[in-house]
């Protein structure tokens, strides 16, 4: 008898530690897993790397649809609101905040040649899924950012390629030399930006415009992102695309928004995705 108290004894220990621990399992939330993309750029100058010269060098690497030569000497564009989609309903939104403190900004990204640290897009927390595609603004929005102090890649004082709060920012820098260029040292410099469309009064010509450009781009394959699989698609951006048809003997200091709308509107065809890294 007492052997078969001990018995049912245990055995209702061990039914009741099975429904424990069953609940137990049931309750618990079952976290979305989430995984890291790396979106890498790179610079091309037609079907040649983008490489930067000394200022006043007069090697000319390159020429434009006129067949006029030049160097490049500083390049670079900013990018942000970063979006990621697949093909089963996956998205994925980059965090935005625009801060006076440095540590605090996110989603505004700035490639700089020469700097390999930026020519890299780390984007963080994922929901794990398939993803075939990615969307971003070539620019700087006017929302999102107050008239006030901004800080890091945004920073004026710090080198951020600011205008004024009518302007905005410069999306998009090219400077370098020409040998056709009439300027002082056959300079190149090609800054195209604005963030408003402000309408013309009387009968004077618009001068501010928004020029920022959403760019959305196919990945070569569909790529999974999960805790262990980062994948990498890398873009390529070709000079060339941007500066189209223009003339260096003419347009060879682009610096309001007014004046570089038609280069805006080339931005888009410049980027395509080369491949993609799984």
């Amino acid at each position: 008898m007492k052997y078969l108290r001990s018995l049912y004894y245990k055995c209702s220990l061990v039914l009741i530690s099975v429904v424990f621990f069953a609940c137990q399992e049931t309750e618990d939330p079952i976290l979305e897993q989430q995984g890291e993309m790396i979106v890498k750029f790179d610079n091309y100058v037609g079907n040649q790397t983008l490489v930067l010269d000394e200022v006043g060098s007069t090697n000319f690497r390159y020429s434009n649809a006129k067949g006029q030569s030049f160097n490049i000497t500083q390049f670079g564009y900013y990018i942000s609101h970063v979006k990621l989609e697949g093909p089963n309903g996956e998205t994925y939104l980059d965090e935005m905040n625009a801060s006076a403190d440095a540590s605090l900004l996110k989603g505004y990204y700035r490639v700089v040649q020469g700097d390999p640290d930026t020519y890299q897009i780390h984007l963080k927390d994922i929901p794990a899924g398939q993803y075939n595609k990615i969307t971003f603004t070539l620019g700087i929005r006017e929302d999102g950012i107050q008239e006030g102090a901004v800080g890091g890649i945004l920073d004026r004082a710090a080198g951020g390629w600011f205008w004024n709060w009518n302007s905005g920012f410069i999306h998009y820098l090219f400077e370098g030399h020409s040998p056709v260029s009439p300027r002082e040292e056959q300079r190149l410099r090609l800054h195209i930006g604005g963030w408003k469309n402000v309408p013309a009064i009387d009968e004077n010509p618009q001068r501010f415009f928004d020029n920022n450009v959403e760019i959305s781009l196919l990945f070569d394959a569909t790529v999974q992102v999960s805790e262990t699989m980062r994948p990498s698609p890398h873009i390529h951006m070709d000079l060339l695309e941007v500066i189209g048809d223009a003339d260096f003997t003419v347009q060879n200091n682009i610096h309001s928004p007014s004046d570089g709308v038609p280069f805006a509107q080339r931005i888009r065809n410049a980027f395509i995705v080369d491949h993609t890294h799984q």
